[in-house]
């Protein structure tokens, strides 16, 4: 079977072992226990019930969300979640309309699944947001699928509730299913357009985790919120591949689900104490076009005169002991992500590598302008 390898996967897992001022990650640091609520007792071998989850988990998600335990199918992080829809939903020959820059994992799936991948830009002329005219220029009758992100992974821009609900609107009119990783929205300031757009139609399927806000990667505990028809064809997909869920993870679960209030205000004052930190060095340079991120804890940055980033963040990590994502992960060549979860002092260290690592590849490599967002 032919299919697009998740490279980025692959690096990024080999980058957390490597030496260096680590610049690369997206997810928070993990939580701390006593955070999360964590007893002895959440270590057991057994849990409620391990089939699909623990019911209590269930009934907490179906709760927050406004609706049916029917429609909420537990997933081990939210890449299980994409995994579960993708074969619920695909047949050979479909097409999958995909944001680029995206999340590479998007791509893989498509042609696992033996399926077409179309892209849809989001460009930085236009906040990273999606042309309305030209998705719907792209529906037809063989598009089963559009993937789209709500923090945008990898620039952290919100995409404007209407404009969401107009792309929504219009794919169900094509019979078309939109999912929508919210997995980044939790880093919004409580209240600020923070609901979730599964509210937004019938033909939505949102997927999220305790993994990026909230510090608990380790856990493997997420979620996707489905219409009934597609939920249990997820868990169809899933009976092939989980005989039960880890019972600590839902236990755990069970507490850390309970204690998102506080741990969401420890993401966010990580990105309102930090981002000034970076905002500061951004503008002492005139060479760098970059987006204030809506929340999160990276940005998506651009040096004026850089063609490629691969080998730019090779000589980051080589040369000045940095490490960051280059675009080329992400479909977008030019640019790179930057995280900014160290500590202050270690931030400010990371950032200065960081710019003596652009001007020194400056000098030694000629580069052609390229415009940002191509």
């Amino acid at each position: 079977m032919e299919f697009e390898p998740f490279s980025y996967m692959r690096h990024a897992k080999r980058l957390e072992y490597t030496a260096g001022i680590y610049m690369a990650g997206s997810g928070m640091p993990p939580a701390k226990v006593e955070d999360a609520g964590f007893t002895d007792d959440d270590y057991a071998l057994k849990t409620l019930c391990a089939s699909y989850g623990d019911p209590r988990n269930v009934d907490f998600i179906a709760s927050r969300y406004k609706t049916s335990g029917n429609n909420v199918v537990l997933t081990q992080g939210s890449s299980e979640g994409y995994f579960l829809a993708f074969g619920a939903l695909l047949e050979p020959g479909d097409k999958v309309i995909i944001e680029t820059p995206g999340y590479q994992q998007f791509n893989s799936l498509t042609t696992f699944f033996g399926c077409r991948p179309v892209p849809l830009k989001r460009r930085f002329e236009n906040k990273w947001n999606p042309d309305l005219k030209e998705f719907k220029r792209l529906l037809d009758d063989k598009t089963k699928i559009v993937v789209l992100t709500d923090l945008h992974n990898p620039t952290m821009s919100k995409m404007p509730p209407d404009l969401l609900k107009d792309m929504i609107a219009a794919a169900a009119k094509n019979g078309t299913t939109v999912i929508v990783g919210e997995v980044y929205k939790d880093h919004l300031k409580p209240g600020d357009n923070d609901e979730s757009c599964f509210e937004y139609g019938d033909n939505v399927i949102a997927t999220s985790s305790l993994t990026k806000v909230y510090g608990l990667s380790a856990i493997r505990f997420g979620w996707a919120l489905a219409p009934e028809r597609i939920a249990g064809r997820m868990l169809d997909v899933m009976d092939m591949v989980d005989p039960e869920m880890p019972a600590i993870c839902q236990n755990l679960a069970w507490k850390a689900l309970h204690n998102l209030p506080r741990m969401r205000a420890i993401a966010r004052g990580i990105h309102e104490r930090h981002w000034p930190i970076v905002e500061e060095w951004l503008k002492q340079r005139d060479d760098i076009e970059y987006l204030k991120p809506a929340g999160g804890i990276t940005v998506w940055i651009h040096a004026d005169g850089l063609k490629d980033t691969g080998n730019l963040v090779q000589v980051m990590r080589n040369e000045f002991g940095v490490l960051v994502v280059p675009g080329e992960y992400f479909q977008a060549p030019g640019w790179f992500r930057v995280g900014y979860k160290n500590p202050p002092g270690e931030l400010r260290d990371g950032l200065s590598r960081i710019g003596r690592a652009i001007d020194d590849y400056r000098k030694t490599h000629k580069s052609q302008k390229i415009k940002p967002g191509k």
